[in-house]
């Protein structure tokens, strides 16, 4: 709760931000105002593309200089910054008085440094500690926050720790600057329901104790729900609606709020076609290991059948070993043990020319559609690029091909010749869809392919996938932390904890009736963020 309701923090007066894009003027924010007090949780909550992200690249004046802003800053009542000065120093104001949670935490942190060495690097820039104060103070910090283990931990690099427990580190490293305000962009977007409530939690205590200001960023209603004062709705640069949680969520007054609300409230539902149960799988992994040097196995005996026409779920926590076996299946890891059967076909010991021969009948959707296009190609060249590269249909053919594939995804007319930077994300999904089903697999790999995405997105993409699955006929490997999305999905899902399966349930509401301990704290982690949203 709002200690000092009266203490101004940071106010934000008539923010605008355009482009000049394709030769005219696109407007991103409309002249926003709000502010903010002390010790108070304030939430922007809208869809991608409503600004949320440039109101926080504004306040820390990390837009690009193709931007055009206008509009006035001020934190703890100090004097006003005008944000349409190009040559504001902005060195004091990042960090030491806004200092920025990003959404991906793991790429914010330096891969090849440990934490404790980030940690110092940040509080020596900063000039909060002197070196060898610094190790003292990160511990203090850590223990204040509830971390068990901080030696372990600042000892670590990012990819020995798992997406949430980054996320939370990055929390600490912010907290230790003692920040006016605290920006938390979409921190929890990207995480499975565990470590979102660890790192809502972690937010809160933060609050409580040290009395911190946090601006919270966000797409998910019951995440907002769960941490907010008061929360601001924007849509297409303005601000709609503001109100406490109670009040807008019992109450909502603008249209735009009602269908946040409902995209969250009735959730996708399928029917699902009948799987081709046979005694032959078209998928079959045997056995399965994987480890990395200097940490313990991420992948242990996996046993795996996926048949054809099926939608067989994975379902686990971050650092599970989900991605990593998706990885193993493509060829883009190398087996340490075990076999992966295509109709037979132990693919795991083929290389060359033949492996690629195999691999083109199974296709992956990274997590980040966004990241895995090149955005110097437009949607035409990156969906024609495998064509070219397997030279599996005549040059002459390909163009009506991906245009066809194109449609097929929903993006259509000028949209085709634009690139990843000029689409949506969605949009970026729906190509990178349509750059794996080209190839006509028999196999689709969707890894994390909407756990980013506002929930109206969501629910496109989902639905294409669904028709997109009755049209084609192939099976779809779903991997997901998403308990919703798998749930009215899948027609079976296979539970991963610690790099092993725990169990297989069947699809639908079967799932809610495993007797698992792990499963049943997922579906517990599911149904407390659920009652957040609830109306």
């Amino acid at each position: 709760m709002v200690k000092n309701s009266d203490h101004l923090i940071l106010g934000i007066t008539d923010l605008q931000v355009s482009y000049w894009q394709n030769r005219r003027i696109s407007n991103i924010l409309k002249g926003i105002t709000f502010d903010l007090k002390e010790g108070e949780i304030l939430s922007i909550l809208g869809e991608s593309g409503s600004g949320k992200s440039t109101v926080a690249k504004a306040i820390t004046g990390l837009l690009p200089p193709s931007a055009t802003v206008d509009g006035k800053m001020n934190i703890r009542g100090e004097a006003e910054i005008m944000l349409a000065d190009k040559n504001f120093n902005w060195k004091p104001i990042r960090g030491k008085k806004v200092a920025t949670i990003f959404q991906d935490a793991k790429q914010s942190l330096n891969p090849v440094m440990k934490i404790k060495d980030q940690f110092q690097e940040t509080l020596c820039y900063h000039q909060i500690a002197a070196r060898e104060e610094a190790a003292v103070l990160m511990e203090r910090t850590l223990e204040r926050l509830n971390f068990s283990d901080s030696g372990r931990v600042l000892n670590s690099y990012p990819f020995q720790l798992s997406g949430g427990m980054c996320q939370r580190i990055c929390i600490a490293m912010a907290i230790c600057l003692n920040p006016a305000v605290l920006l938390a962009d979409e921190p929890t977007s990207a995480l499975d329901t565990v470590s979102q409530r660890e790192v809502l939690a972690l937010l809160k205590k933060i609050q409580h104790d040290f009395n911190q200001t946090i601006l919270f960023i966000s797409h998910d209603i019951a995440v907002v729900n769960a941490v907010s004062d008061r929360i601001i709705v924007l849509n297409e640069g303005n601000i709609v609606e503001q109100s406490t949680p109670a009040e807008l969520f019992s109450k909502p007054q603008d249209e735009y709020t009602k269908k946040l609300i409902n995209a969250r409230n009735f959730p996708f539902t399928c029917e699902r076609g009948q799987a081709v149960s046979s005694h032959e799988p078209i998928l079959k992994i045997v056995e399965l290991e994987k480890s990395f040097q200097t940490s313990k196995p991420v992948l242990s005996q996996v046993n795996l059948s996926l048949h054809p026409q099926e939608i067989l779920g994975i379902l686990g926590q971050s650092g599970c070993g989900k991605t990593t076996l998706s990885r193993c299946i493509v060829g883009l890891e190398r087996l340490e043990k075990g076999k992966i059967l295509y109709k037979d076909v132990n693919i795991g010991a083929l290389t060359g020319k033949r492996r690629r021969e195999i691999c083109r009948h199974i296709q992956l959707i990274f997590q980040d559609a966004r990241a895995s296009l090149n955005p110097r190609y437009t949607a035409v060249q990156l969906v024609s690029e495998p064509l070219q590269y397997l030279q599996t249909v005549p040059h002459s053919e390909r163009n009506d091909l991906v245009k066809y594939y194109l449609n097929a995804v929903g993006i259509s007319g000028d949209m085709q010749h634009r690139r990843p930077p000029q689409l949506s994300t969605g949009q970026c999904q729906r190509v990178a869809i349509a750059r794996a089903l080209i190839l006509k697999p028999d196999v689709l790999i969707c890894d994390e392919a909407v756990s980013a995405l506002d929930m109206s997105i969501q629910r496109q993409i989902l639905e294409l996938l669904q028709a997109l699955h009755a049209q084609f006929k192939f099976s779809i490997l779903m991997i997901s932390h998403d308990i919703r999305v798998l749930r009215s999905f899948c027609h079976r899902i296979a539970v991963m904890n610690n790099g092993c399966i725990c169990e297989i349930c069947q699809g639908g509401e079967a799932l809610n009736s495993s007797k698992h301990p792990y499963t049943r704290l997922l579906l517990s982690c599911e149904s407390a963020l659920e009652q957040l949203s609830s109306i």
